[in-house]
């Protein structure tokens, strides 16, 4: 099946209002400390909670508290960021787009100011795996969606690292190797409660009272040595029901025994992306909320696919993600992930900055001199195959 048809099976999904798949919310109050706010998460065995401030709403996720130094006495107030909420009447494509560009993994349903629910990542991949299974999409390569060549870890560096890893580069999976093989996978949570107090904690405390130097623990101490696998030959359907089944928020890509990729929610959830209608399929998701910069984004990401298109013609598809770094009043400072694939390789770019008409340029710049050089060193290894013996 061509990624066309990949992205059509998921058109009624799209259009879904997400009161059909409304969960219970995680909320705290603005008085919780950041301690009892993660016990709320913990008991809940969730990873965004919210916080109603005045008719807006607050999130905190995992990921944010890794940057705190003291967890008992910081304020919930610096640490959350105010998000877009939904409506009944939402579309699961708005929920997914927003989860995207704001980097959460639940949104708030809210009705006369009050929240009445949330529509969490889990609840969409669920429903992304059902349709995959009712819409019968074998063959669909994991490549299409996953993640390439992730950020890694060895399992003899300290928990400190991952955590120092995790905050700048905000992701909250790192696979953990023992030499080049796969050894255990640690997340946001692993490290989590590991900075909670040795009370909260218990026996994962390791008997160590001082949270610097539980930090400075083996990543083997505390990795889960139950990693969830597929190979790059299994379909994006067997990895997608395999993430489930198995209640995962991942699935570690191997081939012959080497890391190739991994496969989160977020990853999942591109699925959902807005597409544009070119000779290609080019698929973008994450939109800013701001209509003039996302067609901005959408236009500059276009032309340039198809300038590539006319230089490289093996070019099979496009992707672009755009996520929020920052936000400081009315700017928002984004990260852009592009995928250029083409027959031969997947051509990937990354950006952070305020300007978002500057950042297309420059990642046009980038990808036409990188992919040019990789066509000129094919031209000339070509040359050199087909030289005749002397």
């Amino acid at each position: 099946m061509s990624t066309s048809d990949l992205y059509q099976s998921f058109n009624e999904l799209r259009n879904t209002a997400v009161s059909n798949f409304i969960e219970p919310e995680v909320i705290a109050d603005a008085s919780n400390s950041i301690s009892q706010i993660i016990g709320i998460l913990m008991d809940r065995n969730s990873y965004d909670i919210f916080v109603p401030l005045s008719g807006k709403v607050a999130s905190l996720n995992i990921r944010d508290f890794l940057g705190i130094r003291n967890i008992t006495s910081a304020n919930p107030a610096t640490v959350g960021k105010i998000i877009p909420t939904l409506n009944s009447y939402s579309r699961i494509a708005e929920a997914a787009r927003l989860m995207s560009l704001y980097r959460l993994r639940a949104l708030p349903l809210v009705e006369k100011n009050e929240i009445i629910g949330q529509i969490s990542a889990k609840r969409i991949v669920r429903a992304i795996r059902d349709t995959m299974l009712v819409s019968h999409i074998p063959k669909t390569s994991t490549s299409d969606i996953m993640t390439p060549s992730p950020i890694v870890i060895s399992q003899t560096d300290k928990i400190s690292s991952a955590k120092t890893i995790m905050k700048r580069r905000r992701i909250d999976h790192l696979p953990v190797l023992q030499g080049h093989r796969l050894a255990g996978m640690l997340t946001s949570k692993h490290i989590i409660e590991i900075m909670l107090r040795s009370e909260r904690i218990g026996r994962k405390s390791l008997g160590i009272d001082e949270i610097q130097d539980r930090l400075d623990i083996a990543i083997s101490g505390i990795a889960d040595k139950n990693v969830i696998t597929s190979n790059t030959d299994d379909t994006l359907r067997s990895v997608v029901d395999l993430i489930v089944s198995q209640d995962s928020t991942y699935c570690v890509i191997e081939a012959i025994d080497e890391v190739q990729g991994i496969i989160t929610y977020r990853d999942i959830i591109t699925l959902l992306g807005e597409k544009v209608e070119e000779e290609i399929p080019i698929f973008l998701i994450g939109l800013p909320d701001d209509p003039l910069d996302a067609e901005l984004a959408k236009s500059k990401f276009a032309n340039l696919v198809k300038l590539l298109k006319k230089i490289y013609p093996d070019i099979e598809q496009a992707r672009c993600r755009l996520k929020i770094r920052d936000i400081q009043g009315a700017r928002k400072r984004y990260e852009v992930d592009a995928n250029i694939i083409s027959t031969h390789r997947v051509t990937s770019y990354v950006n952070v900055g305020w300007d978002l008409a500057k950042m297309f340029d420059q990642m046009s710049d980038s990808l036409k001199k990188r992919m040019a050089h990789r066509v000129t060193q094919r031209q000339r290894e070509s040359r050199y195959s087909t030289r005749p013996a002397p």
